[in-house]
C-alpha cells in the first residue's frame, strides 16, 4: 500500500494521504470515521514505506503489542531529515492505534502526544491527532489533560455540537464551572435540538455557575420534551424560588399537580406552601381545609398550624382567628396561644388577645413581662381598669417591662381622675 515510484517529471512525493488511508485499520477507524490528510508531508524513503507497510500488516493480523514495540523502536531510531521525522510521526500513530486496540487509551494518547509534537507533520494532521488525543484522554479518565486539549482544539477548529457538549461535560466533571458555562453556551448556540441528557448538563452548569434564570429556562425546556418526571417539576419550582419568583414556582407546581404528575401528601403540602409564598394564600387555605376534611392529609398539629398560617396570610380575620383558636386549644402549647394572642392583638380582637397572652404565660411562654404588658393592654381596651391595673403591676416586677408598665399604670390613674373618661371607660 505504501509505494515509492518515479515519474518522468520528478519523484512522486508520498504524502500522508495513502498512509493515513492505510491507517483505516488503526486509530482513525477505532475513533470513528476514515481520516484523510489534507496536506502532504515530506517524501518518505522506500525503507520507511516498507516498514510502515509491514507494521500495518501486523496491526491487521492483531499483533498489537508487537506493533507498539516495533513502531516505537523505529520512531526512536528515525533520522533527522524531514522525511524521517514524518515517518517517525506515522510510526507513533501506528503504535497509538495498536495501544488503543489493546484498550490502553492513556498509552495511546501519550503516543499521539509525541506524534503531534513533530512539527514536520502537516498542521492539519497534528490538529487531527490533538482531537484524537483529547478523546483518548477522556477514555483514560485523564480529565484535566482532556480539558486542556479540548480548549486548544476548540481554539483551532470549528467543533460540532457533539464535541462541544463533550467539552462542557469534561469541565463540569472537573467542577470548572466558568469554563463549563462557556462550552455549554457554545454547544447550545450550535445545537437546535439538544438531547435530554445535554439539557440536564446545561441546567446543572447554569445552576453551579449562578445563572439561575438560564437554568430555569432549560428545566422548562426539559419539561416541554418530557413532563412525566416529577423530579423535573420539583427542580423547576425550586429554581424559581431561588431566583425570587415564588409565583412562577407555585404556578409550575400547580400545573404538575393538575396533570397528575405531582401527587400525594408531600406534594399537596408543598403545593400549599408554594401558594403561600407565591402570593395566593387563599388558594392554599382552601386546599388544606379540603384535604383535612377529606382525610387526604393527616389531621396533625403541624398541618393545622399550616392551615392557620395560610388563613392569617389571607387577612381573613374570622377564619384566621378561628384556625389559631383551634390549634391552641388542641395543642395547649405556649407558642400557639401566643400566636393567637398576637394575631388578635394586631386586629383589635381584645378578648382573644387577652386569652392568648394569658394562656401563653400560664404555659411558660418566653418573656413573661412582655406577655403581661400585652395582656394588660387587651384588658384595658375592654374597659376593665381594675383588672388591667393588677396585670400591669405584675408586669412591673420584670426589668424588661417595668418602665412601660409604669406608664400604663399612670395612664389608668389619669383616666380615673377624669370623670368624663371614667364614665366612657365603664361603658365599654
Amino acid at each position: 500500500m505504501f509505494r515509492h515510484s518515479h515519474r518522468r517529471h520528478g519523484t512522486h512525493r508520498q504524502g500522508p494521504l495513502k498512509v493515513l488511508m492505510a491507517m483505516g485499520v488503526g486509530l482513525a477507524m477505532l475513533l470513528g470515521g476514515e481520516q484523510r490528510a489534507t496536506a502532504a508531508g515530506p517524501a518518505l524513503s522506500q525503507q520507511s514505506i516498507d516498514r510502515l507497510q509491514g507494521l500495518e500488516r501486523e496491526l491487521s493480523n492483531g499483533h498489537y503489542q508487537q506493533v507498539v514495540e516495533s513502531a516505537r523502536a523505529h520512531a526512536s531510531s528515525a533520522g533527522s531529515s524531514q522525511g524521517d521525522q514524518w515517518a517517525r510521526a506515522l510510526y507513533l500513530q501506528l503504535a497509538a492505534s495498536a495501544a488503543q486496540r489493546m484498550d490502553q487509551p492513556g498509552r495511546a494518547a501519550d503516543l499521539l502526544y509525541q506524534a503531534r509534537a513533530i512539527d514536520t507533520a502537516p498542521l492539519s494532521q497534528r490538529l487531527q491527532w490533538l482531537e484524537q488525543e483529547a478523546r483518548l484522554r477522556v477514555q483514560a479518565r485523564q480529565f484535566e489533560q482532556a480539558a486542556d486539549l479540548f480548549d486548544r482544539w476548540q481554539g483551532q477548529a470549528s467543533l460540532g455540537p457533539k464535541d462541544l457538549w463533550l467539552g462542557a461535560r469534561i469541565h463540569a466533571r472537573l467542577e470548572q464551572w466558568d469554563e463549563a458555562l462557556r462550552w455549554v453556551r457554545l454547544a447550545r448556540a450550535s445545537d437546535s435540538s439538544p438531547s435530554d441528557k445535554q439539557l440536564a448538563l446545561a441546567a446543572s452548569v447554569y445552576q453551579q455557575s449562578g445563572q439561575l434564570e438560564d437554568a430555569s429556562s432549560v428545566v422548562e425546556a426539559q419539561l416541554a420534551q418530557d413532563d412525566s418526571d416529577p423530579a423535573r417539576w420539583q427542580q423547576a419550582a425550586a429554581l424559581y424560588q431561588r431566583i425570587g419568583k415564588p409565583g412562577r414556582a407555585a404556578a409550575l407546581w400547580e400545573a404538575g399537580w393538575q396533570r397528575g404528575i405531582l401527587k400525594g401528601e408531600d406534594a399537596l403540602l408543598n403545593r400549599a406552601k408554594l401558594h403561600m409564598a407565591g402570593g395566593t394564600p387563599a388558594r392554599a387555605a382552601e386546599m388544606l381545609s379540603e384535604a383535612l376534611d377529606n382525610g387526604d392529609i393527616k389531621d396533625s398539629d403541624a398541618h393545622r398550624r399550616l392551615l392557620a398560617r395560610a388563613w392569617a396570610q389571607t387577612r381573613d380575620h374570622q377564619q384566621a382567628l378561628r384556625a389559631w383558636q383551634t390549634v391552641a386549644e388542641r395543642t395547649n402549647e405556649a407558642h400557639d396561644w401566643y400566636m393567637l394572642g398576637d394575631l388578635a392583638y394586631g386586629w383589635g380582637a381584645w378578648g382573644q388577645a387577652e386569652q392568648g397572652f394569658a394562656k401563653a404565660r400560664a404555659r411558660g411562654g418566653d418573656d413573661p413581662g412582655q406577655l403581661l404588658l400585652m395582656e394588660g393592654v387587651a384588658v384595658y381596651e375592654q374597659g376593665r381598669l381594675d383588672q388591667a391595673q393588677q396585670v400591669f403591676r405584675q408586669a412591673e416586677q420584670f426589668d424588661g417591662s417595668a418602665e412601660q408598665a409604669g406608664q400604663w399604670l399612670a395612664l389608668i390613674d389619669s383616666d380615673r381622675s377624669r370623670p368624663d373618661l371614667s364614665s366612657q371607660v365603664s361603658m365599654r
